[in-house]
């Protein structure tokens, strides 16, 4: 007997996911799960699917949220000159903070699921034939009328930026409704990273998840357009990752010397946040918890006053890569410090190289970065 359209949708799910449950068939085709439930049996009485036993998932994956998008860079030739054409020479990657952190952790093998939603479109298709070899795509979900994520910033020739273009309106449906499909990963992940272009209310919903089931919850702010996803209450916040200038807009103020860095960083502990991280560009870094006090940390960068793109992404996965696996913060701050310096040093935004052995090898030959408390 030849398949019906339900049960071709099905078996095809299952093809590309093996071990997708009967709740998430269910949701893609638009069926109840005990209806689901009943069309697999079918399939295995008239041979389409083997019986086998439960495999038992004991993995408990890195679960990072946001977005999934093309980066594209022009650098212009000489001075620009407004209303005209302008010479550059131009670079495009692979981007979204949410997935360049997790492109990050993938080459560190480390188990890693990316949530994010995406265009049907060959932007997408990029990423995804690129990423699938570093972490699992298959919850990123593709929203019909939508592009994917596009990032585009013009570089003058101090590697300032002169203006950023983004189309990100996708990700303003990432709702709390939306992560709901996904809390089976969400509930067996050892971490959550989110980055700030999720909405606030999906934010905050992640926070509940990870206080309920005992997840440590990190957010990486994406860029000050987007600070308003950024909730009033950052309680129970493991790790926020966030720059000077986003501070600053933030709580209305100017970092610009220890004394008001001190102000920036308590600003945001008072809002519940454990472990608080400020970059300043390409150079130094200003760390603060409850425990350990204030510190500033030299990036050995000083030639260069901008942000380079890549770095905040570089700091977070290495920090996060380092905590699985030690309970000394120093240790910590330091492997996330090393990742970003040599991710700045590198023509891409991820430095294709990187992996554990390259990592260990860097964080011995730079040794320990200098800081200083405030």
């Amino acid at each position: 007997m030849a398949l019906n359209e339900k049960e071709s949708k099905i078996l095809s799910y299952i093809k590309e996911n093996p071990f997708i449950s009967q709740q998430d068939l269910a949701t893609k085709i638009g069926l109840s799960r005990p209806a689901v439930a009943n069309i697999i049996s079918g399939l295995v009485r008239r041979g389409y699917l083997l019986g086998k036993a439960y495999v038992i998932n004991d993995t408990r994956p890195i679960v990072c949220i946001g977005a999934a998008c093309i980066d594209r860079r022009y650098f212009v030739e000489g001075g620009l000159v407004h209303g005209q054409s302008n010479n550059v020479t131009s670079q495009t990657s692979i981007g979204g903070v949410a997935l360049s952190i997790a492109e990050n952790l993938g080459r560190l093998q480390e188990d890693v699921v990316m949530l994010s939603l995406v265009g049907d479109d060959a932007e997408w298709h990029t990423i995804e034939e690129s990423m699938r070899p570093l972490m699992k795509t298959s919850e990123v979900e593709m929203v019909p009328g939508f592009s994917t994520g596009t990032f585009m910033e013009v570089i003058d020739e101090s590697g300032k930026m002169i203006i950023g273009l983004a189309e990100m309106d996708i990700y303003e449906y990432m709702q709390p409704k939306w992560l709901l499909k996904h809390l089976a990963t969400l509930k067996r992940a050892k971490t959550i990273i989110i980055d700030s272009n999720c909405p606030k209310e999906s934010v905050e919903h992640l926070l509940e998840i990870g206080a309920k089931y005992n997840i440590p919850v990190v957010l990486i702010c994406a860029s000050m357009l987007k600070l308003y996803n950024i909730p009033e209450n950052l309680k129970g916040l493991k790790l926020l990752i966030t720059k000077h200038d986003e501070t600053e807009k933030h709580f209305g103020i100017e970092i610009k010397d220890d004394a008001s860095l001190r102000e920036a960083l308590q600003l945001w502990m008072d809002k519940g946040v454990q472990h608080v991280i400020i970059t300043k560009n390409s150079q130094s870094v200003g760390y603060a918890s409850e425990k350990y006090g204030m510190h500033v940390y030299d990036l050995k960068n000083n030639d260069s006053d901008t942000y380079i793109w890549g770095t905040n992404e570089a700091l977070c996965a290495g920090i996060v890569y380092s905590y699985l696996r030690t309970d000394d913060i120093t240790e910590m701050i330091q492997t996330g410090l090393v990742n970003a310096v040599m991710s700045s040093k590198s023509a891409y935004k991820v430095r294709p190289n990187l992996s554990q052995a390259v990592l260990r090898k860097d964080v011995k030959e730079i040794g320990k970065l200098e800081s200083r408390e405030i």
